[in-house]
């Protein structure tokens, strides 16, 4: 890592020996850097940025403390905290959603180690994108940015991480696009798995009830943070592939546990408190992995096949319900 690779990063991260020892975890007093160089900052956020979205916060901090001090002293200000539009309106959210995240590890909890950094992160995020906000799932991704490096490193890889792929799409609840990626999903699932599709289809789960929250989250919100570190070196280094790859990997870790023989409602628990599973174990989670064959190549052409066909068919369906009018 330290004498070839992270040197030569741009040259060196596509090769087969980067792609061999990242698969077994980056090292972690390396992590830092080697998720900063894959994310990058395409964006070029810069400190001083940073910092005036920190003061914007605060000062969107102060109105929202103005709106709930009001709200406790009359009745008819409570409307006033309840109809906060924008920025304002993400703050509250937001503090209801970070003692949620990571609740086992205690660091994102009131007076934990890391809640202020995980707040100024978020609070931050909120004013540089005002049209986004805060959504729920993003302090999964916030958290484990901060597990890894400073807030403002954590700050820009946030920022240009949502950027990416398809994160605004899903934040942003575009239905259309994550009807596109589930439908790459299942094309690659009929393929690599058709037996266990199959059994999907036969007893009505749908790959919404599960999916939206493994690939909104990187699996953050539902594996053990040690593995779900391990998926991060491998998705940052690889591309959106690797989430097709590793979303396939743990329903064939699982298919391997028999869990479809459970009754329909222990099964769709199942799949949707991955962390509740105690006997994960890494290495056989991995070789499942491993036994899916997806190229970024490949994803890329289903992708492109598939967002033809359905935003096709959505403009003609827009079409004719223009016409119907």
């Amino acid at each position: 890592w330290m004498q070839e690779i992270l040197p030569n990063f741009d040259k060196m991260r596509s090769s087969k020996q980067c792609k061999l020892i990242c698969w077994l975890g980056v090292p972690t007093n390396l992590r830092a850097d080697v998720w900063v160089k894959c994310i990058g900052n395409q964006l070029q956020i810069t400190k001083e940025l940073y910092e005036i979205f920190r003061s914007h916060a605060i000062r969107g901090r102060k109105d929202l403390e103005v709106a709930r001090r009001r709200a406790q002293e009359s009745e008819h200000a409570v409307d006033e905290e309840s109809q906060l539009l924008g920025s304002e309106a993400s703050l509250k959210v937001l503090d209801k959603d970070l003692p949620r995240t990571f609740a086992q590890l205690g660091f994102f909890h009131k007076g934990g180690p890391l809640e202020q950094q995980l707040r100024d992160v978020l609070e931050a995020y909120i004013f540089y994108r005002p049209d986004v906000g805060y959504v729920q799932g993003m302090s999964y991704l916030a958290a484990m940015l901060l597990l890894t490096m400073d807030t403002f490193q954590a700050f820009v890889a946030l920022c240009n991480l949502l950027h990416s792929h398809y994160f605004l799409s899903f934040f942003a609840m575009d239905m259309l696009q994550i009807k596109i990626r589930f439908a790459v999903f299942e094309h690659f699932f009929e393929k690599q798995l058709p037996d266990l599709f199959a059994t999907f289809e036969e007893l009505g789960v749908t790959t919404d009830t599960y999916l939206l929250n493994w690939l909104m989250t990187l699996f953050s919100k539902s594996l053990p943070v040690d593995i779900t570190t391990r998926l991060w070196d491998n998705y940052l280094l690889n591309g959106e592939s690797f989430m097709i790859r590793s979303s396939l990997g743990v329903l064939k870790w699982l298919s391997q546990t028999h869990f479809v023989d459970l009754p329909f409602e222990e099964l769709m628990v199942t799949l949707t408190h991955l962390h509740d599973q105690d006997c994960i174990d890494e290495d056989e989670l991995f070789e499942c992995i491993a036994a899916i064959k997806v190229t970024e190549e490949e994803f890329a052409s289903v992708l492109s096949k598939k967002k033809e066909e359905m935003e096709a068919a959505f403009a003609r369906e827009s079409v004719g319900s223009s016409s119907h009018w």
